[in-house]
């Protein structure tokens, strides 16, 4: 099977071609980092459910999503992530995390509840949910290529 830097330059071509059909919407380099970054995240996430770096990574970012929670004394979202971030730890290794609807879904309905939060920001949100995406979906077919 393919490691996190097989995986993470699966990213890196994916988040180029979806860069080059979307060409229009790429207005800074900074805007472009931040989607290269959502690719990288999406190449990784698949793997969350056995020990790699993709879980080391959202774990500490969940980590520092917790502590800024605590800082404002939002404690019904930080009790959410909390029991959400459980199941990586629950579930079979290419089960649910490795479903194609599932790295579909969860970046749409992530980014649609965002997008009800912030929604000044909509299009920023979705633009960076496709890069996750692309970058999920990139995993999933370096697997599946490599497992034939």
């Amino acid at each position: 099977m393919p490691g996190y830097r097989t995986h993470l330059m699966g990213g890196v071509l994916a988040y180029g071609f979806t860069l080059w059909l979307l060409k229009d919407s790429c207005n800074s380099l900074l805007l472009a980092a931040q989607w290269l970054l959502f690719a990288l995240a999406g190449a990784l996430f698949p793997d969350v459910d056995t020990k790699s770096k993709g879980q080391k990574m959202l774990y500490q970012i969940l980590f520092i999503i917790l502590v800024i929670l605590a800082l404002e004394r939002k404690f019904f979202a930080m009790g959410v992530i909390s029991i959400l971030s459980l199941i990586p730890l629950i579930v079979r290794h290419r089960g649910l995390f490795h479903n194609f609807w599932f790295v579909l879904g969860l970046p749409a309905v992530v980014a649609l509840l965002l997008s009800w939060y912030a929604p000044t920001h909509t299009r920023l949100i979705l633009l960076s949910a496709v890069f996750f995406t692309v970058g999920g979906i990139s995993h999933l077919f370096l697997d599946f290529v490599v497992k034939r």
